[in-house]
């Protein structure tokens, strides 16, 4: 059964890729200047220039092709499994949330630093079936999937050059998600649909708000 919204994320995060990298330098630093300039998250841009935006596309950028690889192969993973226990607009709701949440992390934690990656997005996901699956009778300790969340953010206080803030936010936006998803055998689409609403809401007003403080970093 095809996951349209995963393979379409997948493939809009490969496309920018292609735009945005000097494909003679795809082994090393190949991310263009101006993209990083024009479209990363950044507090200042976004505060002082109301280049909104940013919020989003930071999201779909990647440093090298190691970091788009690992990202879209978690994604495609875990982005199947999750669509396939929800629905595809539920999963595509999920998505836009981490990233918003993600997104906010990452300008809590450093408004200062231009961040790019859809590591939220995957946190955020990763957090989202665990809690699904868990909810709806599951066992995803058994699986691994618990013991690879904390891996994944054992490593990003471990491994320089990430966005701690960026990973937790979706790991939180994520884990609310889940718990707004429930239990997929006794689905509540409208109390659902409000509650990631207004969860998303709240990431994208954190985001801006988290921006501000690009002078004085809260964290």
């Amino acid at each position: 059964m095809t996951k349209p919204v995963t393979n379409l994320f997948v493939g809009l995060n490969v496309m920018v890729f292609l735009f945005t990298h000097d494909m003679t330098r795809i082994g090393g630093s190949s991310l263009r200047q101006d993209s990083l300039v024009q479209w990363a998250t950044y507090g200042f841009p976004i505060a002082e220039l109301s280049e909104w935006w940013r919020i989003v596309t930071g999201a779909f950028l990647h440093a090298d092709v190691r970091h788009l690889l690992l990202n879209m192969v978690m994604l495609f993973l875990l982005g199947r499994r999750l669509e396939n226990q929800t629905t595809s607009p539920l999963f595509a709701a999920i998505c836009c949330v981490s990233l918003l949440w993600g997104s906010a992390g990452a300008l809590l934690a450093a408004p200062n630093t231009a961040v790019v990656g859809a590591s939220g997005v995957v946190y955020g996901v990763m957090a989202s079936v665990f809690v699904v699956e868990q909810r709806s009778g599951g066992d995803p300790w058994n699986e691994g999937l618990g013991t690879l969340i904390v891996v994944n953010v054992v490593l990003s206080f471990v491994v320089p050059g990430i966005s701690v803030g960026g990973h937790l936010g979706g790991l939180a936006g994520g884990l609310i998600c889940g718990w707004a998803a429930g239990d997929q055998r006794r689905r509540d689409l409208w109390r659902t649909r409000i509650t990631i609403s207004l969860v998303g809401f709240a990431g994208c007003l954190l985001g801006v708000l988290a921006a501000k403080t690009w002078m004085n970093p809260i964290l």
